[in-house]
């Protein structure tokens, strides 16, 4: 495996999964965030959630990773994915993961400017 690039956290908050990205990405970088919040689903054992991503510091990343992404997103719509809340303040990062993961489409998500309308948004959901 080559060196990740980029730094993610992940826990789990009720039924929500809480991701804060940093920094740049490349495609394993990338694929510690996907393998991450994929061993959190298994672990719900077939119930509901939601996903909170924190990208205030994320910094973009490679086409790899992207792909990685576009992968992971076509695995959470077979999931029982509630819905997920993107917690951004660049447009251009959002067009571009938008662009770059067109199965983020088919999911129900809302952009915000902080973790804290974020979750309560998600919680409403729930």
């Amino acid at each position: 495996m080559g060196i990740e690039h980029g730094k993610v956290s992940i826990s789990l908050k009720g039924n929500i999964i809480v991701v804060r990205n940093v920094g740049a990405f490349n495609e394993y970088g990338a694929q510690k965030y996907t393998n991450g919040v994929e061993a959190i689903v298994d672990d719900l054992q077939d119930a509901s959630f939601s996903i909170l991503v924190n990208n205030l510091e994320f910094q973009g990343a490679t086409p790899e990773a992207y792909q990685e992404l576009e992968n992971y997103n076509i695995w959470l719509n077979q999931q029982k994915l509630i819905a997920k809340a993107m917690v951004i303040t660049s447009n251009t990062t959002l067009d571009v993961i938008n662009k770059l993961s067109p199965s983020r489409a088919s999911q129900q998500t809302r952009s915000f400017d902080n973790e804290e309308d974020a979750m309560h948004w998600l919680q409403s959901l729930s």
